[in-house]
């Protein structure tokens, strides 16, 4: 997987790329879109240049798996292209 940059309106209304990655790894079930089961971040950080997050997947009977998300960040909010904040996500690692 590929590097996806962004500007600072890209992130609005999120200031930081903590906050931008916690709301895009929350979301509900919504059974009118098909999507049977939500997310939620339990608890994330950013440190030395990563998102941590333990995430936990849920549907109407409680929760359901608790994993890991990571993700490569890149942040320059003084960048002269205008792309202040990157990210790149890891592939699945199961066992």
């Amino acid at each position: 997987m590929g590097w996806l940059f962004m500007s600072r309106g890209g992130m609005s209304p999120f200031a930081t790329p903590k906050a931008y990655l916690d709301n895009q790894c929350t979301y509900p079930p919504d059974l009118d879109k098909g999507r049977e089961t939500g997310l939620r971040v339990l608890k994330s950080t950013v440190r030395s240049g990563a998102y941590y997050a333990a995430c936990q997947s849920y549907d109407a009977e409680g929760p359901k798996e608790t994993f890991a998300i990571i993700c490569l960040v890149k942040w320059n909010p003084g960048a002269r292209s205008g792309e202040n904040f990157g990210y790149k996500d890891s592939a699945p690692l199961r066992r």
